[in-house]
């Protein structure tokens, strides 16, 4: 029952590993494609401005840079860049009040800011890649979660004799549960690192894959797999919480047995 234990953990965090790395590498490519064909501003205010107006936006406190282009009806067109991308819809009308321009001077980048999950209200496109890879993932949890949390209640199942045995000299179904769950972290540690770092390899293998797969495709870019330690951090933290919830039902089952249940 524990090498059961251990291979779930280990399977669950390599799916995971797998999905995560895929799903960023796709949102990374989303990403870099949009920047190419649309460029990389992130809002944009367009008008007349004097030197002293372009200068008091360049100063706004959040913008990092401002590219400055004429366009040939003879408006001046300033792309904005922030530090902090969620602040770009409560930032640039104030920017663009600055430069003495209205809200209807100013347009958004809702393409490159979906990806980022900033959504502005008012754009009436669905932009549901990201949220997809969310779901994506939740749902995988779930399923794990449905499947894997059978192989803890064999393992703990094993140990309901004991579990009575402590039940009847007085341990608390809390006390029950914690040993029950520090069991389970003690044997699924190791499996969910090395599966969330095999997890890695894979997704790599997939882009490989994947590049070989479309390089007839025209005007396609190969993709350039990319990891970075955010997702991994993510990957780990997923998967401990869909073993910790697997884990953590049949243990709340097994600690609310009485003693004369358990023996």
């Amino acid at each position: 029952s524990g090498i059961t234990v251990i291979a779930a953990a280990f399977l669950s965090a390599l799916l995971l590993s797998l999905l995560c790395g895929v799903f960023y590498n796709l949102w990374k490519y989303e990403v870099e494609r949009i920047e190419r064909e649309e460029g990389s501003w992130q809002s944009r205010i367009t008008g007349e401005f004097d030197p002293e107006e372009i200068r008091a936006v360049q100063s706004f406190a959040g913008v990092t840079n401002v590219e400055v282009r004429e366009e040939e009806s003879g408006e001046t067109v300033l792309d904005l860049y922030f530090q902090n991308m969620s602040q770009v819809l409560e930032d640039t009308p104030k920017a663009a009040r600055l430069a003495g321009a209205s809200k209807e001077d100013v347009t958004y980048h809702h393409a490159l800011l979906s990806m980022y999950l900033v959504r502005d209200p008012e754009d009436p496109a669905p932009r549901l890649v990201f949220p997809f890879f969310i779901l994506v993932t939740l749902l995988a949890s779930v399923s794990l979660i449905v499947i894997i949390h059978n192989a803890f209640a064999v393992s703990m199942n094993d140990r309901v004799y004991q579990l009575g045995i402590l039940s009847s000299v007085g341990a608390a179904p809390g006390q029950i549960r914690a040993c029950l769950m520090q069991e389970a972290a003690v044997l699924c540690t190791l499996p969910v690192l090395a599966g969330s770092l095999l997890g890695i390899a894979g997704s790599a293998g997939v882009m490989e894959i994947t590049n070989v797969i479309a390089r007839d495709i025209p005007g396609r870019q190969p993709a350039v797999f990319g990891y970075h330690p955010l997702v991994f951090a993510v990957t780990v933290l997923v998967s401990v919480v869909t073993i910790w919830i697997s884990a953590w039902i049949p243990a709340r089952k097994l600690s609310r047995m009485t003693p004369m249940e358990a023996l």
